[in-house]
């Protein structure tokens, strides 16, 4: 059964600081370019400001006009140089070639229509790049026998030695291609030794803040579509859709004061979202994980999350499962919210709270019925405060 795709109800919000000329557009001197250098006027202006020495009256205006012109040159010749564009007819080579061309500040790899064979990860471990598509024209698929991520945000050593920060991933097709793969993970069995730590998702974020991926779909992957993992903080992911998937659509570990809206995460063989490990303070919002192998939501040692307008529909097993690692004391799921859910034909129950330690949580405005065993399943009484439950 084919979930219906969600309808985003807000749209992404970049990552990025500043303002630069938007792609294709024309400055003119009626119009545009006015309008600009006003702008970078008043930045002059406010210099002045705090150094009352400088010129005043049209003298100030004067210099001001000419600080913006200088300003605005420098900005437009940066963002013509921080551009690299890469046709599908060049190849694999061509896109890690214009990822190792771009400046120090970053920059943005653009790629064309068409298919991209991959044999080695797309990795993205330096600051403020951005590696963007045509939308599904833009196809990233591995090819037979790679065995790796398809796309890597953050280092890729076991133990990231950094940080990465201001990263974008945008308007891509990426397939995994799991049925000619012969590992999950990256060069062979999983955790041996080096790469094999990293498993082979569609996208895989590590150690990385302030990240951005939007209109992306991420299918057939050996693992998982999108996981996060390493310590990820202020990620947010929109518009994603992730199916058919070896395990999870999208899972996040180590993960704090991030967003996840407008998802679409359907037909993977595990759960559709996965948070297993200090999941805390995130917002997951307006998306869909219906038809998934096993949960709706899997979640465990997660805390203060909040979860707003979700459909979790006819999924192998719950629809929410909370639980505890029982090897690790402190790691229950406590003080998660769910609003405005709608949890209907799972084939065991709506909602599983697995261990006592789960509590308080609750759920408000909500949806939970027509699951096939129970709507609702706790392990001890008063761990879910059920508020407004509605009847339709």
């Amino acid at each position: 059964m084919t979930a219906t795709s969600v309808t985003p109800r807000c749209s992404a919000s970049s990552v990025r600081s500043g303002r630069r000329p938007r792609r294709g557009s024309r400055l003119n001197w009626t119009g545009d370019l006015w309008m600009a250098l006003r702008r970078r006027s008043h930045l002059a202006e406010g210099v002045r400001m705090s150094f009352p020495f400088l010129p005043s009256g049209w003298c100030r205006r004067l210099l001001g006009f000419f600080a913006g012109c200088l300003l605005l040159l420098l900005d437009v010749t940066a963002t013509e140089r921080a551009r690299r564009l890469v046709m599908a007819a060049e190849g694999e080579p061509a896109v890690h070639a214009a990822l190792a061309a771009l400046p120090p500040e970053g920059g943005i790899v653009e790629l064309g229509a068409g298919t991209f064979r991959i044999t080695h990860p797309i990795i993205l471990d330096r600051d403020g790049v951005e590696l963007r598509g045509q939308g599904v024209e833009t196809k990233l698929v591995l090819g037979p026998k790679a065995n790796c991520p398809v796309v890597i945000i953050g280092r890729e050593g076991t133990r990231p030695d950094r940080l990465v920060r201001r990263v974008t991933v945008r308007l891509l097709f990426i397939d995994g291609n799991r049925a000619e793969q012969e590992f999950e993970c990256w060069g062979g069995p999983c955790d041996e030794q080096g790469r094999t730590a990293i498993r082979n998702n569609g996208i895989t974020i590590r150690g990385a803040e302030d990240v951005l991926v939007e209109d992306v779909s991420t299918v057939h992957a050996r693992s998982g579509g999108i996981v996060l993992e390493k310590h990820c903080r202020r990620i947010r992911l929109a518009r994603v859709e992730a199916y058919e998937n070896e395990f999870d659509g999208v899972a996040a570990y180590e993960t704090e004061d991030s967003e996840f809206t407008a998802l679409n995460l359907h037909r993977n063989r595990s759960a559709g979202f996965s948070f297993d490990w200090r999941f805390n303070r995130n917002r997951v919002t307006d998306c869909n994980a219906s038809d998934n192998g096993s949960q709706g939501i899997f979640m465990r040692d997660s805390i203060w999350n909040v979860f707003e307008r979700l459909t979790l529909n006819n999924n192998g097993e719950q629809g929410i499962f909370m639980a505890e690692t029982r090897e690790l004391p402190g790691t229950a799921c406590r003080y998660n919210r769910f609003s405005k859910v709608t949890v209907t034909g799972n084939r065991t129950q709506g909602i599983r709270i697995n261990d006592r330690s789960c509590n308080p949580n609750t759920i408000e405005d909500s949806l939970v019925r027509g699951n096939r065993l129970e709507d609702v399943s706790l392990a001890d009484f008063g761990q879910l405060e059920i508020v407004r439950p509605r009847e339709n």
